[in-house]
């Protein structure tokens, strides 16, 4: 593959297959893989995101305790930056451009400055096996979500100081912020209890949960529409993307994709949602609002991260 391949990025949905340490390369309106980028083997990339107006993808590799700056453009890693212990899950914040990873084994975060260069600055201690991080619309706040101390902390990003934190009755697995910046939604599962999976609303002005939904087994990635109207959940062991009526609190559809499922990612206008499949090496292209799935494109081994590019 030539640099003109490389540059046909825009548009396109990036997919981190950890079973072969690749990133697959999607096109949405032809639905197939475009082509596919091998990184150093035995990374295992897991996670992913774009540097918002930049032609960099990050890399979150949990087998080598490390963030990849892979340059899209040329289609060549430029950099690879140290993180913490089986790093898990990624935030940017397009705010401060800083850069935020969680690492379950080292119960931190690792803070990424994103400047004239990417540079980690600082690795943050945490609660227990740190997993899913989110950062505010608007507001210098994080939210983690804790599995083994079962607990969600809300830390200030310019002092890195605890403001809050809110014990779950459950095993948080997924944070993530409403649009407004009013709600925290939170996916958690309960341990050996498969019948009790629930997405929490946690009003942030109270600071308490205020309802609870229930859902598929291990609501794993939550992301929410571009109109503020649903809550796209994939449910990892239930194998299910579940969209949850916000106005009606309730899960209206469910649609089944495979064996299980990982991540999630909406396409430039929302219409669409691509859900990963890591056991079956693939990704579903699935219309939420009709609740029907549309195609499933070939990938690598064990998809698990995915992000739209977009420009």
């Amino acid at each position: 593959m030539g640099v003109f391949v490389f540059m046909r990025w825009q548009g396109k949905i990036a997919v981190a297959n950890k079973g072969e340490d690749s990133i697959s390369f999607l096109n949405p309106h032809l639905k197939r893989e475009e082509y596919r980028i091998y990184l150093e083997a035995g990374t295992g990339p897991c996670a992913l995101a774009k540097i918002k107006g930049s032609p960099t993808l990050l890399v979150v590799q949990a087998l080598d305790n490390s963030l990849a700056c892979l340059d899209l453009d040329s289609g060549v890693v430029e950099e690879v930056l140290p993180v913490g212990r089986c790093p898990s899950f990624i935030a940017v914040c397009n705010n401060t451009h800083a850069v935020y990873v969680t690492n379950a084994d080292s119960d931190s975060i690792s803070v990424i400055q994103n400047g004239d260069e990417l540079n980690v600055v600082s690795q943050i201690p945490v609660g227990s096996a740190p997993q899913g991080i989110d950062c505010h619309p608007y507001l210098p706040l994080l939210a983690i979500a804790h599995i083994n101390s079962q607990d969600i902390w809300l830390v200030e990003t310019q002092g890195y100081t605890l403001v809050k934190r809110i014990v779950i009755e459950g095993y948080p697995t997924q944070v993530k912020f409403s649009s407004k910046g009013d709600i925290l939604y939170v996916g958690c599962y309960f341990h050996n209890h498969r019948l009790f999976n629930k997405v929490l609303m946690v009003d942030l002005t109270e600071g308490a949960v205020c309802q609870e939904i229930e859902v598929g087994c291990i609501p794993h990635k939550l992301l929410e529409s571009r109109d503020g109207s649903s809550l796209l959940v994939t449910s990892c062991e239930a194998g299910r993307l579940e969209v949850i009526d916000l106005a009606r609190k309730s899960v209206v559809h469910s649609v089944d994709i495979g064996e299980a499922v990982c991540d999630i990612t909406l396409d430039q206008g929302g219409m669409y949602a691509y859900v990963t499949a890591p056991e079956e090496g693939r990704v579903c292209m699935v219309d939420w609002k009709a609740s029907k799935k549309l195609a499933d494109i070939r990938v690598g081994k064990k998809p698990g991260g995915i992000v739209y590019l977009g420009e």
